[in-house]
């Protein structure tokens, strides 16, 4: 999958999708094989979901039904909130505050062309070199 930086963020480019009538389990292996948490669910072209690493445990796994026979329909979440590319980050990480999930579609004039998630905007917005991974040494 191709990353392309914007506004200073990694944004994953060639966005991860599934259709509607696809399995959990290879909802959850295209998570796996990309080292992903969300995948966007499509009906044609159009975005009609979002299935997130959060759903399967929740909506699957907790219920102890079988991710061989439960559709991506059956979890995902459909009031999927989108950001436009040209409205920048400032408006992504509002966007992201605003909503309860952690997973944003970013699209460009409507067309679906990124994910961008809550790490990415934090890792875009910490500024370099000041990680708190650093400790100081005493003498």
């Amino acid at each position: 999958m191709e990353k392309k930086r914007a506004f200073g963020m990694i944004l994953s480019r060639g966005v991860i999708v599934a259709g509607e009538n696809s399995t959990v389990l290879h909802v959850s292996n295209l998570m796996v094989e990309e080292n992903i948490g969300a995948v966007v669910i499509i009906r044609g072209e159009k975005v009609v979901g979002i299935v997130s690493e959060r759903d399967i445990v929740r909506r699957v796994v907790h219920k102890n039904l079988s991710s061989k026979k439960t559709k991506a329909k059956d979890i995902m979440t459909t009031n999927v909130v989108t950001a436009e590319f040209k409205d920048g980050l400032d408006k992504i990480y509002q966007t992201l505050c605003n909503v309860k999930f952690r997973h944003l579609p970013i699209t460009d004039n409507g067309d679906l062309v990124g994910m961008a998630s809550q790490r990415d905007v934090l890792y875009s917005l910490t500024p370099k070199g000041n990680s708190s991974s650093k400790t100081s040494k005493k003498t």
